[in-house]
C-alpha cells in the first residue's frame, strides 16, 4: 500500500492532465466547427449542355435546343439568370435542375445561325462566394435538312433489279414524314430501313425490267425538329434489261378516242438493227397502207436522246374514226446488240371522231395515249378524244381563238395543227428552242419566246402569222444575237451566260390586242404597248405567266420581289444548252419550299416602276381573271409540288375566300369557265402514293406510258370513278363537282 503523499501526488497529475486536454479541445472545437461549416470556395461552371444537338456534334444545335449551365454548386438562381448573356440575343425563360440552369428559347432557333454564350457578372453561391463570370460556349444551329447523298445517281441505266435505293440526309429525320412524302412512279411498295441518317428504300419485290423509275421526296419530309426539307429529291433510274424490251406502245394499248392522224410506234429500251426493220415488220387489222421506218426521238425528247430505237408505222392517209385496230409486230426485230424481244407485241386501240372546231370544247393535256397529248372533250366530260399525235411528250398548248387550230409544244418546238389533227406544220426552225405559245384576241397571230439551242441565251419574244408564214421579232430593246457558226468563237466570255440576253417567256395579250406582257427569266415582268413600242419593267421574279387584267392596264404576276439563286435557270437567266423548257411554275423552277411559302401576287401598271403588292393570299400562285374582274389561284400546299387550295377575291373587293375544298385531293391548276360561276380545275390525289410531280425537263412522268402489249411491260390500272384525280367542273353557286375525267392536266374552255 503506496504511503499517504505518493497517492496525493498522483491524483494532482492525473487533475493537471484532465484540465489540459479539456482547454485544449474548448480551444479547437470552435476551430474545427468553423473549417467544416463555412464554405469559403467560389463556384464554377463545370459544362455548358446542349439538351438537343446532333449525333457526335455536341456544339451542332436542333433548332428545338434547350441550353443548360451546369454549376460545380448550388447556386443563387437570381444571379445566374441575371448573367447569362447569349449573343444575337435570345428571348426565353428559365428552370432550375438542382445545380444545372435550364434556359428554354422562347421561339425556334434560326436555322444556320451561330451563338456565343457567356456568364457575365457575379454570380454567388449560397454562402456567398462569387464567380466573375465563364464562357464562352460557342455553338450553332442546323441548317433545314438537306440531302447530302443517294445512290444510285440520277438517271442511272442497267440498275439491277434487286437494287436499294440510299438516300442520307443532314441531320436526323422524322421518318414518319419521310415515309408519307416519298413518292415511287409506277407506284411500288417498298420498306424504309433507316440508319441514323440514312434511309434505304428497298422494295418488296424485284423492280421491273427494262423499266423507268421516277422518285420524289417532297417538302413535308421534315426532320426531328419539324423543319422542312430545303429542298425536293427527284431521282430517275433506269431497270437492267432482261431483253429487248418494248417500253412504250401508241398508241398505247386498251385506248379509246385516238387521233385518226396517229402514228403507229414502238419505243424500244435501245438501239435496233436497221436491217431487221421493214415493211413486213408490222401487222394491222382492219389492213392499213404505210410504211414502216426505224428512227430516234424527236423534239424535246431528242435533245439528250439520239438512239434508233423506235419503230414506227407511218399510215399513208387518217385512219377511219370509231374504229378497232389491232397491231402486231413480229419477233424478229433485234436489238444491235443482238437482242430479241420474247416474243410477239400484240395490242389494240380504238380511233375517235375527230372534230373540225374546239369551239365550246374543253381542251388539256393527257398521256392516256401513251405519250403526251392534246386532247378534247365536250363540257360535260363526253366524247373525249385525242387531237394532237405527237411521240414527243407536251407541256403546254393554245388553241385559236375561232376554235380551228392550235399550237401545240413540247418544250423545245412548236407544231400547229388543225382542230381536226389534219395539216399538221413543225413552226420551229433547226438551232431553235420555242416556248410558251399563245394566240393574238382576233387571231392575228401567235406569238412565243425564242432562245438559242446551243447557248441557251433569249432571243426574245417572236411573233408568226397563223397558217403559215415566217416569223419576225417583237422588238423589246436591243437585238440579241443568235450563237455563231460552228468553229466560230462562243458569244459568252467567262462563266457560262455572263454575255448572254436573258430569255423572255409568257407573252400574253391583252384582251384589246394592243399590248403584250412578258415576263424575264433574270428576274424581271414587263409590259410591251404595241402602238408606240414603249416598255415598262420592273424587277420580279416570276414563277407563273402574267394574267391581263379586264381593262388591259396592269397584270397579275405570281413570284418573288427579287432573283433567287436556286431556281433552275439561274440568275443570269438563260437555259440550259440543249435541254427542253420546263413549265413556267414554282417546282419547274425548283423553287424551295421557303420560296414557295413567299410567293406574293402583284399587280405591274403600265409605266410603273415596280410591281406592287396586293392583299391576295401569300403563297398564291398561277392566277387566272375573268372579265368581271374575278381572280382564281392557288395558294400552294407542301403535300404536292405545284398543287394548293383554289381561292377566289374580286381586285376590287377583298378578302379572298376559299372554295370548298376536297379533302382527298388538292388543284395543280384552275380557270374559269364560260358557264357562270363555274371553276375548271385539275385535281391530284392525295393518299399513301401520292400523283405524280412535275418533272424535269418539260413534261410530267408518266405511268400509262409503260403501257404495254403482252409480252412487255404490264398496263396501268384504269383510274377508279372513285378517285379523286384529273379534270373537274366546280360550280360556285350549287356547290356540285362534277368529275369531267379521270385524268389529263392543264384543262381550257373554248368558248
Amino acid at each position: 500500500m503506496a504511503p499517504p503523499v505518493a497517492r496525493g501526488r498522483t491524483r494532482r497529475v492525473a487533475i493537471r492532465t484532465l484540465l489540459v486536454v479539456a482547454i485544449g479541445g474548448a480551444l479547437l472545437a470552435p476551430i474545427l466547427y468553423y473549417a467544416s461549416t463555412v464554405d469559403l470556395r467560389p463556384p464554377q461552371v463545370d459544362r455548358f449542355v446542349l439538351s438537343q444537338h446532333l449525333p457526335g456534334s455536341d456544339a451542332v444545335a436542333l433548332t428545338t435546343s434547350s441550353l443548360e449551365v451546369v454549376f460545380s454548386e448550388a447556386v443563387d438562381h437570381g444571379s445566374a439568370q441575371a448573367a447569362l448573356n447569349v449573343s444575337p440575343k435570345l428571348s426565353g425563360s428559365f428552370s432550375w435542375s438542382g445545380a444545372t440552369m435550364i434556359f428554354t428559347p422562347a421561339d425556334r432557333l434560326p436555322l444556320e445561325t451561330s451563338f456565343s454564350v457567356r456568364l457575365r457578372g457575379q454570380i454567388r453561391d449560397l454562402a456567398g462566394n462569387a464567380m466573375t463570370g465563364a464562357g464562352p460556349f460557342v455553338f450553332h444551329t442546323v441548317g433545314g435538312p438537306t440531302i447530302v447523298a443517294f445512290q444510285p445517281a440520277d438517271q442511272s441505266k442497267e440498275v439491277p433489279l434487286d437494287a436499294s435505293i440510299q438516300v442520307t440526309f443532314s441531320t436526323l429525320m422524322d421518318t414518319a414524314s419521310v415515309q408519307r412524302a416519298l413518292e415511287i412512279i409506277p407506284r411500288t411498295d417498298v420498306d424504309l430501313r433507316w440508319s441514323g441518317q440514312r434511309v434505304t428504300i428497298v422494295p418488296r419485290v424485284d423492280w421491273l425490267a427494262s423499266q423507268d423509275y421516277s422518285i420524289f421526296l417532297g417538302y413535308a419530309a421534315r426532320d426531328q425538329a419539324g423543319t422542312a426539307l430545303a429542298g425536293p429529291l427527284r431521282l430517275a433510274f433506269t431497270t437492267v434489261s432482261a431483253g429487248l424490251t418494248a417500253r412504250t406502245v401508241v398508241p398505247a394499248d386498251g385506248t379509246q378516242g385516238i387521233a385518226t392522224t396517229t402514228s403507229i410506234a414502238v419505243v424500244f429500251d435501245r438501239a435496233i438493227d436497221p436491217g431487221t426493220v421493214n415493211d413486213n415488220l408490222v401487222s394491222i387489222t382492219p389492213p392499213i397502207s404505210g410504211s414502216v421506218g426505224l428512227s430516234a426521238p424527236e423534239g424535246a425528247a431528242g435533245l439528250d436522246d439520239d438512239v434508233r430505237r423506235i419503230v414506227r408505222f407511218t399510215p399513208s392517209g387518217s385512219l377511219p374514226a370509231n374504229t378497232t385496230f389491232t397491231v402486231t409486230i413480229g419477233g424478229v426485230v433485234r436489238g444491235v446488240d443482238g437482242s430479241r424481244v420474247a416474243g410477239p407485241l400484240s395490242w389494240t386501240f380504238t380511233t375517235g371522231a375527230p372534230s373540225s372546231s374546239l369551239g365550246n370544247q374543253i381542251t388539256f393535256l393527257s398521256e392516256r395515249s401513251g405519250i403526251a397529248n392534246a386532247w378534247a372533250m365536250n363540257p360535260d366530260g363526253s366524247n373525249q378524244h385525242q387531237v394532237s399525235a405527237e411521240l414527243s411528250p407536251l407541256s403546254t398548248y393554245a388553241v385559236a381563238p375561232d376554235g380551228r387550230s392550235l399550237v401545240v409544244g413540247d418544250g423545245a418546238r412548236l407544231i400547229e395543227l388543225r382542230a381536226d389533227g389534219s395539216g399538221r406544220r413543225v413552226l420551229t426552225d433547226a438551232g431553235f428552242v420555242e416556248f410558251d405559245p399563245s394566240y393574238a384576241p382576233d387571231g392575228s397571230a401567235i406569238v412565243f419566246g425564242r432562245a438559242d439551242a446551243r447557248t441557251g441565251a433569249g432571243m426574245g419574244i417572236w411573233r408568226r402569222p397563223p397558217g403559215g408564214g415566217g416569223a419576225d421579232r417583237i422588238a423589246i430593246g436591243p437585238a440579241p444575237t443568235a450563237s455563231p457558226p460552228t468553229g466560230s468563237e462562243p458569244l459568252a466570255s467567262g462563266s457560262q451566260g455572263a454575255s448572254l440576253a436573258p430569255v423572255l417567256r409568257a407573252p400574253r395579250f391583252s384582251p384589246d390586242g394592243s399590248r403584250i406582257a412578258f415576263v424575264d427569266l433574270s428576274g424581271m415582268a414587263g409590259i410591251l404597248n404595241l402602238r408606240n413600242g414603249a416598255v415598262t419593267r420592273a424587277p420580279y421574279l416570276a414563277a407563273a405567266p402574267p394574267a391581263w387584267l379586264p381593262d388591259g392596264s396592269s397584270v397579275l404576276v405570281s413570284g418573288l420581289p427579287a432573283p433567287v439563286a436556286s431556281t433552275g435557270d439561274g440568275a443570269s437567266g438563260v437555259l440550259t444548252p440543249e435541254t427542253a423548257v420546263t413549265p413556267l411554275t414554282p417546282a419547274g423552277l425548283h423553287l424551295t419550299f421557303a420560296e414557295q411559302a413567299a410567293l406574293r401576287i402583284g399587280e405591274l401598271e403600265e409605266g410603273g416602276a415596280s410591281v406592287q403588292p396586293s392583299r391576295l393570299h401569300e403563297g398564291g400562285t398561277l392566277p387566272d381573271v375573268d372579265a368581271n374582274g374575278r381572280i382564281a389561284y392557288l395558294v400552294l400546299d407542301p403535300r404536292l409540288p405545284d398543287a394548293g387550295r383554289v381561292w377566289i377575291a374580286s381586285f376590287s373587293s377583298f378578302p379572298s375566300t376559299e372554295v370548298v375544298p376536297d379533302a382527298r385531293a388538292l388543284e395543280s391548276s384552275v380557270r374559269f369557265a364560260p358557264a357562270p360561276q363555274a371553276l375548271l380545275v385539275t385535281r391530284e390525289a392525295l393518299g399513301a402514293a401520292t400523283p405524280s410531280a412535275t418533272p424535269s425537263p418539260s413534261f410530267r412522268p408518266s405511268p400509262s406510258a409503260t403501257a404495254s402489249p403482252t409480252p412487255g411491260p404490264v398496263p396501268s390500272p384504269p383510274a377508279s370513278p372513285a378517285e379523286p384525280g384529273g379534270i373537274w367542273l366546280l360550280n360556285l353557286v350549287s356547290g356540285t363537282n362534277t368529275q369531267l375525267s379521270l385524268d389529263g392536266w392543264l384543262p381550257s374552255w373554248q368558248p
